[in-house]
């Protein structure tokens, strides 16, 4: 090979193996961010499970279970609400009709304990977004994750509410 040839190989060695660096650094890149971004998400829910409502705030009694269905909510409180897994010791697995009535509320955010919401628990609380960390079919009473997701004016009684399911 003359000194010609071999420059123009090397040459075009170089640039090829220039392009493949840039190409695989760009996808190891976005996968790396990817990755970020899910660690993020989940430090968030992280978070939003250690975060809570002063206990004060809610009004209950005890059901026919005999854990606590959440009867009311102080309207001085917070409107971004995390529905307690318990208060004063007692299992809270439910939220009654009309407990947070026209409360303005921005968000809510409801685990797995709780197990019944009743139909106009949120009425009066428009454009609320839910939280919800646990399965539509683990809730009496709400309908499908689909049916909850599209229908507008009846998630619980608040009008155009947008529900996030994650499980």
């Amino acid at each position: 090979m003359n000194k010609k040839g071999f420059i123009t190989s090397a040459l075009l060695y170089g640039i090829l193996s220039l392009f493949l660096v840039l190409v695989l650094g760009t996808v190891s890149i976005l996968g790396n961010r990817k990755l970020a971004n899910d660690k993020i998400k989940e430090s968030a829910i992280d978070d939003a499970q250690v975060l809570s409502t002063d206990p004060t705030c809610f009004i209950s009694e005890t059901n026919s279970r005999g854990n606590l269905t959440i009867t009311g909510y102080d309207s001085s409180c917070d409107k971004t609400v995390f529905i307690p897994e318990s208060l004063n010791g007692e299992t809270v697995d439910a939220i009654g009709s009309y407990a947070f009535n026209n409360q303005k509320l921005i968000n809510v955010t409801i685990k797995s304990n709780i197990k019944e919401i009743y139909v106009n628990a949120f009425t009066g609380n428009d454009e609320i977004i839910f939280y919800i960390k646990t399965t539509s079919n683990e809730i009496v009473g709400t309908g499908t994750q689909e049916e909850v997701n599209a229908a507008v004016g009846t998630a619980w009684g608040a009008k155009d509410a947008t529900v996030h399911w994650d499980y």
